[in-house]
């Protein structure tokens, strides 16, 4: 397969690359601020590009070095946590970038990269849904997504049978996960059901889900350990 992960050198991005690393897949992966951040794959073949998912120009050169992709994965973004009285322009612009405007490009001209039957992935977050207090730009991102991903993937269904869903994510022991402050991390652990964060093979198992369905359209797959329900 032909598989696009736009942001590998992020902590899920890193992972999901390492799960798509074997004979007979093609990787194309993105970074944009450090290289060696992105796994080195060993038996996958593997394209890297340096490029700023934000930017128009770099976003469409990047995909017309593509000839076709069966999956494209979009896992770009960063949080800048501030309430929002103390929150200045720059913070909620740079977050809405980030998160919202990267996937809008990503789609626009990823879409005529992916074959018939393909597949695009939104990776979201369970605080689209649910709010957080200091994080109303990243929630405001993530909610967009998932409104995007919607309908987006009807979009995709007017005249080719291109699969649109997004993944919400809960906290996991993998990227921001890690980097919570202990006295965070028991807080939300106070709030999930099963009292521990997610192990990221539960993130590849959805994203196998949703390449193998084909009547999957414009789905938000939570994934949070009853964190919302």
């Amino acid at each position: 397969m032909n598989i696009m992960i736009a942001g590998a050198s992020g902590g899920i991005g890193n992972y999901l690359t390492k799960q798509f690393d074997v004979g007979g897949n093609l990787l194309y992966l993105t970074y944009n601020s450090s290289r060696d951040k992105v796994f080195p794959v060993t038996k996958a073949q593997s394209i890297i590009h340096k490029c700023d998912f934000s930017n128009s120009k770099d976003v469409e050169c990047v995909f017309s070095q593509i000839t076709a992709l069966d999956i494209l994965i979009n896992v770009m973004g960063h949080v800048e946590n501030n309430l929002i009285k103390k929150m200045n322009e720059g913070e909620w612009d740079r977050v809405i970038s980030s998160n919202l405007k990267t996937v809008f490009l990503s789609c626009k001209s990823g879409v005529s990269k992916i074959v018939d039957n393909g597949h695009i992935i939104n990776i979201s977050s369970v605080l689209g849904n649910t709010g957080m207090i200091g994080a109303t730009n990243y929630v405001a991102a993530k909610g967009a997504v998932e409104a995007f991903t919607k309908s987006f993937a009807l979009e995709c269904l007017l005249n080719r049978r291109i699969f649109v869903n997004a993944i919400a994510l809960g906290y996991f022991k993998i990227g921001l996960g890690l980097k919570l402050k202990e006295n965070i991390s028991k807080m939300i652990l106070e709030k999930i059901p099963l009292k521990e964060f997610g192990e990221p093979e539960e993130i590849m198992k959805a994203v196998n889900y949703i390449i193998s369905s084909k009547y999957m359209v414009g789905q938000i797959l939570h994934i949070n350990g009853g964190l919302m329900r």
